[in-house]
């Protein structure tokens, strides 16, 4: 086929953000709204009568998966009734097939993330009826209290071997600290033993609550690449699929040096993803602190000057315009770097002028150099 174009500008995933409310506190939470002394404040949330509609739309739109988090969205009693509507509701998948375009008509993908307290067997049963496919938090095993507050890695860990026997398919998220990296082998190694399908790596961003312990959490380049190293060597080892969930630069990671590692090296947000807030504000990614249109608008993105930045790349730190990698790389998280330096343009917190400066020289090469920790101040 030939000509067919996607229903609307907004990109195919959306991050729906059911709550402000959480269960646990964690120390590394990039959540805006837990950032101490921040301007994100929490508004009245919307319905489930509310969040249908939105859903709706967002299928009819061209949205074909849909990621349910918050906060903790299990802390919704109507969240079940949420998810089962998405499933109920059919999008437009455009798929490659033997070298041309098929569109099939489906519900859409739908994703769970959970720090597991309220996950039961009611919530496993229905994961397991209607494809749910379940995210769970493993933020290490020695140090899951220091990083969430409770005792918990045993229950994570049940969780998975439950979900196991109902056919739920199972993600293990761990976000990867300057505290937990000593025992992701172990973290990782138990979440697979216990039955998680496959295990996606989310590096420690600054930004809400975590913004005031980035210094005890942040990786060094080094410790970045410590970290891959390490999940590349279990993942191959239990022949497991996995992931870094936060873009990282070539000049910090380059992807051919860890085949075992998926990772991006440019910024999805407003291009692959974006997000809807518990109070149904868009956001152009669960990190940011911006918020743009009600969702109830959201065809004026499209002329919105902070969404355009995002979706056309106008983001690029003018350190990086003369790299070797420019046209594959965005030098990280766009919105990390806001939040740290108060410019949208702005090198990733981890990535430092000399590191550019040697990434350069060797043109375009994979070098590491020491952090810069992020200014804890907000954006202006």
């Amino acid at each position: 086929m030939s000509g067919i174009r996607a229903r609307s500008f907004l990109p195919r995933t959306a991050v729906l953000e059911m709550t402000y409310r959480c269960s646990h506190r964690c120390i590394y939470c990039s959540c805006p709204w837990e950032r101490e002394g921040g301007s994100f404040d929490r508004r009245p949330e919307m319905s489930a009568q509310e969040w249908k509609r939105v859903i709706s739309e967002l299928c009819e739109a061209g949205v074909t998966a849909m990621a349910f988090t918050g906060g903790e969205a299990l802390l919704r009693d109507d969240l079940l009734e949420i998810i089962l509507h998405a499933a109920g509701c059919t999008a437009e998948h455009i798929e490659t097939v033997e070298g041309g375009l098929r569109i099939r008509r489906a519900p859409p993908d739908l994703y769970l993330l959970s720090n597991g307290r309220l996950v039961d067997d009611r919530v496993l049963g229905f994961c397991a009826a209607h494809s749910v496919r379940l995210s769970l938090s493993l933020p290490g095993l020695a140090t899951f209290t220091r990083h969430t507050g409770y005792e918990g890695p045993d229950m994570v860990l049940e969780r998975f071997a439950s979900a196991k026997k109902r056919g739920v398919v199972t993600t293990a998220n761990i976000t990867v600290t300057k505290l937990n990296l000593s025992e992701l082998d172990r973290t990782m190694a138990a979440a697979l033993v216990a039955g998680a399908d496959q295990v996606l790596l989310n590096r420690f961003l600054p930004g809400g609550r975590g913004l005031s312990h980035a210094a005890e959490l942040a990786l060094s380049p080094d410790e970045v690449g410590e970290m891959m190293r390490v999940a590349g060597g279990i993942l191959s080892r239990a022949g497991r699929p996995g992931s870094l969930g936060t873009e990282t630069p070539f000049c910090i990671a380059d992807p051919a040096r860890y085949p075992g590692v998926k990772f991006g090296t440019r910024c999805s947000a407003a291009v692959h993803f974006f997000t809807i807030d518990p109070s149904g504000y868009v956001r152009v990614c669960n990190h940011s602190e911006v918020r743009l249109a009600h969702f109830s608008e959201w065809r004026s993105l499209k002329d919105d000057p902070y969404w355009r930045i995002f979706a056309f790349r106008k983001h690029i730190p003018a350190e990086c315009r003369g790299c070797g990698n420019r046209s594959r790389c965005d030098a990280g998280c766009r919105e990390a770097a806001h939040i740290a330096t108060g410019r949208i343009d702005a090198l990733d917190p981890l990535v430092t002028p000399e590191i550019v400066a040697a990434c350069s020289a060797s043109s375009g090469g994979s070098t590491v150099g020491r952090i810069r920790p992020g200014r804890d101040r907000p954006p202006p």
